[in-house]
């Protein structure tokens, strides 16, 4: 049977939990009449969750996009160009979010809301969905920081295509850990068995937010990789995170401190406690030197960008150096 998501009268007879679980069809619905050119929306979709993926900005959970913001922001930049081509449409996502003023709301019906950032909005999204509510967003001042700068450089990589020997596939180059950041926190989960793993796994990472947010409250800004690593000198079935550190001056982490804070967080329940039973989780800081090597990305055009933001160096000769 056909339902109408839209009729006020329906909706009033949602829980909370069916609510939440009609956004996503509502909010798909609502876009397909809000632009102008379903084909160029759907190829700039595609084209700024590619970009996101590469640079490691794709990860709800982790403090970044979930693929709800970024279809809200793509339909954003074709209802304002419309006839643009697709490449154009690229280059004018990057050139409006890398400069948006972000304590005003994207909202695709061009409505006012009340959310600040004093309300811990840091990237306001709104639904464009009656009546209007924020994309919910795990985002921290850290993952925010890291989101505005890689616009930025998506800014400066496209803002003038004629100048220079342009090519698209230094948009989409992945995000350089091991040369950007020099301390990364280590992060590896083991379990008796795969399947064991797969649910301790599930669980920790539902947790992540929270040690997101407490490495912050140590003075210490994070980047947390979503990619998983195996660590083949364990018996164990395991997964492996690294997280880049962004330590204030003079900031120390205990690692044994982190770990016993998070754990309480982790077995604050009745299910958290009977999976940590054979479970392991371990923390630990590494050096860039003792990444794994899936991680080393050594792109020719990351190290020859203009400076945009923080914790990004470039070659004062650049542009001469690209050609």
């Amino acid at each position: 049977q056909a339902i109408n998501t839209s009729s006020p009268q329906y909706l009033r007879r949602l829980d909370s939990r069916s609510w939440k679980s009609l956004s996503g069809v509502r909010v798909n619905e609502q876009i397909v009449q809000l632009v102008p050119d379903q084909e160029k929306f759907q190829v700039l979709l595609r084209c700024i969750k590619l970009w996101a993926r590469r640079r490691g900005l794709h990860c709800h959970l982790l403090g970044f996009f979930a693929g709800i913001h970024l279809a809200i922001l793509a339909a954003y930049v074709c209802q304002r160009f419309p006839n643009a081509t697709a490449n154009g449409l690229f280059t004018m996502f990057f050139e409006i979010f890398a400069h948006w003023p972000w304590h005003i709301p994207v909202d695709l019906h061009g409505q006012q809301t009340n959310c600040t950032r004093s309300d811990g909005c840091l990237m306001p999204i709104v639904m464009p969905c009656s009546p209007p509510e924020l994309c919910a967003s795990n985002m921290t001042e850290g993952t925010f920081r890291k989101i505005r700068e890689e616009l930025m450089r998506g800014f400066v990589l496209t803002k003038d295509l004629g100048s220079h020997d342009f090519e698209w596939a230094w948009i989409f180059e992945p995000f350089p850990y091991s040369t950007t950041y020099e301390q990364f926190l280590r992060i590896a989960l083991c379990a008796p068995t795969s399947e064991e793993l797969h649910d301790w796994s599930g669980w920790v990472k539902s947790r992540f937010p929270y040690l997101i947010l407490k490495l912050e409250d140590n003075g210490i800004e994070c980047d947390p990789n979503s990619s998983q690593e195996v660590d083949h000198t364990v018996v164990k079935p395991n997964i492996v995170y690294h997280w880049g550190l962004i330590p204030q001056s003079d900031t120390l982490l205990d690692t044994s401190s982190l770990k016993e804070d998070f754990m309480k967080y982790v077995i604050n329940d009745v299910y958290g406690k009977v999976k940590c039973t054979d479970s392991e989780l371990t923390l630990s800081l590494v050096g860039a030197s003792e990444l794994p090597k899936s991680m080393y990305n050594d792109s020719f055009y990351s190290r020859h960008l203009h400076q945009y933001g923080v914790g990004y160096q470039a070659a004062a000769d650049c542009w001469s150096t690209i050609g």
